[in-house]
C-alpha cells in the first residue's frame, strides 16, 4: 500500500505530460526502480542505527535514499535532460563505487561490502544502452574493476574504521549484505526484462507504423493515378507535370492549375488565407511528394518544410492523425 501511495505521487501527471507511449513507460519504470532502492536504502540505513548505532554509515545511508526520492521527484527525466541526465548516471555510478568502496575499507573488509561492487555492475544495463553507450558502459564497468581490485590488495590503514562493529558483529553484517546484494541483484534483472519488452514492444510499435505508412503511400499513389485518370491526364501529362515539380520550374503551379483545375478554388473555399507558397506546397503534396522530397524540389531543409505542413494543417484544420498527403488528393 505505502509503495503505491509513493509512485502514485511520483508519477502523478507523468502519462498526461508526456505524448510518447513507450517514453512514458520507460519512465514510470524508473521510478518504480528508484523507489524500490529508495525503501532498501532506508530499511539498511535504520537497520544500521538501530542494531549497531554506527551513525556514519547510517547517516551516508540516509543521505543517499533522500537523493533516490529526489531522482524521482524530477518529472520526464528521460526527455528533459538528454545528455545531462547520461552524465549523471555515470556520476551516480562513480560516485557509489566509491561509497562502496569507502565503506569496504571502513568495516575492515569482512563486512561483505565487496558484493556491491556487483550490484552496480547489474544495474547498468537497466540505465544505459550497450549499443548508444558503449563507452560510457566500458567507463563505468573499469572504475567498478579498479576499485575492487585496489581493495582487495590495499588495507589504506590511513583511513577511518568503525569503532561500533564487534568482532561477532561481521557474520551478521556479512549475512545482511549478502542479501541485501541477492534482493538487488533480482530486482535489477526483472526490471531489466521489464525494459527489454518496453523495448520489444516499441520495435513491433514501430513495425506497425511503417507497415501502415507504406500502405498509406500505395493508397495514396492509386489515388493520384485514379483522379489523373479523371481528369483525362495521359502518360505523358503525368510525367510531365511530375518533372517540372522535380525541377522546381516557374512553370510547374500554372501547369498544375490546368490539369487539376478545382484544387485551388477548392482548397481556398476551406480557408482563403492561403498564401501562394503554401498553395504551392499543398500542390506537391497533391502530387504525393514527401517532405524530403519537397525539400529537394524547393530548395529548402526538411525543417523548413515540416513548418510549412504544420502551418498548412493548421490553416485547414486537419488532425494530426489524418495523412496531410492524403487528405490533398481525395480534395
Amino acid at each position: 500500500m505505502i509503495y503505491k501511495f509513493f509512485f502514485k505521487m511520483i508519477n502523478d501527471g507523468v502519462a498526461e505530460k508526456t505524448e510518447d507511449d513507450f517514453e512514458s513507460n520507460y519512465q514510470n519504470l524508473i521510478n518504480r526502480y528508484l523507489l524500490l532502492l529508495f525503501f532498501i536504502f532506508l530499511f539498511y540505513s535504520i537497520f544500521i542505527i538501530t542494531f549497531f548505532g554506527d551513525m556514519l554509515i547510517s547517516i551516508f545511508l540516509t543521505v543517499i535514499t533522500f537523493f533516490w526520492l529526489f531522482l524521482m521527484a524530477i518529472k520526464e527525466k528521460t526527455r528533459r535532460f538528454g545528455k545531462m541526465l547520461k552524465i549523471s548516471i555515470i556520476s551516480i555510478f562513480i560516485l557509489l563505487t566509491i561509497i562502496v568502496s569507502f565503506f569496504n575499507i571502513y568495516t575492515y573488509k569482512n563486512a561483505g561490502v565487496e558484493y556491491f561492487y556487483f550490484c552496480l555492475l547489474f544495474a547498468v544495463p537497466f540505465f544505459l544502452n550497450y549499443k548508444k553507450d558503449s563507452f560510457s558502459i566500458y567507463f563505468i564497468t573499469l572504475t567498478i574493476s579498479i576499485n575492487f581490485i585496489v581493495c582487495l590488495y590495499f588495507d589504506f590503514d590511513s583511513l577511518p574504521k568503525s569503532r561500533f562493529l564487534e568482532k561477532d558483529d561481521f557474520k551478521t553484517v556479512r549475512l545482511w549484505n549478502i542479501l541485501f546484494s541477492i534482493a538487488s541483484f533480482v530486482m535489477d534483472i526483472v526490471f531489466i526484462a521489464q525494459k527489454d519488452a518496453l523495448i520489444k514492444g516499441l520495435i513491433v510499435d514501430t513495425k506497425m507504423k511503417d507497415s501502415t505508412i507504406k500502405d498509406l503511400v500505395k493508397t495514396n499513389t492509386e489515388l493520384m493515378k485514379h483522379q489523373m485518370l479523371i481528369n483525362h491526364l495521359t502518360e505523358e501529362n503525368i510525367q510531365e507535370i511530375l518533372s517540372l515539380a522535380e525541377n522546381n520550374s516557374p512553370l510547374f503551379f500554372e501547369k498544375f492549375q490546368v490539369f487539376f483545375p478545382h484544387f485551388v478554388p477548392d482548397i481556398l473555399k476551406i480557408n482563403p488565407n492561403l498564401i501562394h507558397s503554401e498553395l504551392y506546397f499543398c500542390a506537391l503534396m497533391k502530387l504525393d511528394f514527401d517532405t524530403k522530397k519537397i525539400a529537394q524540389c524547393t530548395n529548402n531543409s526538411i525543417r523548413a518544410v515540416e513548418s510549412k505542413k504544420y502551418r498548412i494543417r493548421k490553416k485547414l484544420n486537419i488532425s494530426s492523425e489524418i495523412n496531410i498527403n492524403s487528405f490533398l488528393i481525395n480534395i
